[in-house]
């Protein structure tokens, strides 16, 4: 019999992540009207273009709220946002050019947020 230490990480990362999901899950799904709006200042600020945090907020209120609450740009680092994302993002069937934009989103939305 193989012991636990056998499996490949690709399998057990298979196996962990959909449950990331539903260990969060706390019933109160949907949108979050305290997310911030991306705008024209926003893109200045940040240095991406209004369009690429014009999707990113997009998936960010269509997807991030369907396993869990959303969380705010403001809580959470920057530096953890770039560990999250890729592996919510895989979780959740998100393209690779949707995550870059949602990425760029919350780091832009961290700066503008109050």
């Amino acid at each position: 019999m193989k012991s636990f230490m056998a499996i490949p990480s690709l399998l057990l990362m298979l196996l962990v992540l959909p449950c990331a999901c539903t260990a969060i899950r706390n019933g109160s799904r949907g949108v979050n009207e305290d997310a911030p709006v991306p705008d024209a200042m926003m893109a200045i600020r940040s240095k991406t273009s209004l369009d690429t945090l014009d999707t990113g907020h997009g998936v960010y209120m269509r997807k991030c709220g369907e396993c869990h609450t959303h969380l705010l740009p403001d809580e959470i680092t920057s530096e953890n946002w770039h560990v999250i994302v890729p592996g919510m993002a895989w979780n959740a069937g998100i393209e690779p050019a949707e995550e870059k934009a949602l990425l760029k989103y919350l780091i832009a939305a961290k700066k503008t947020s109050p």
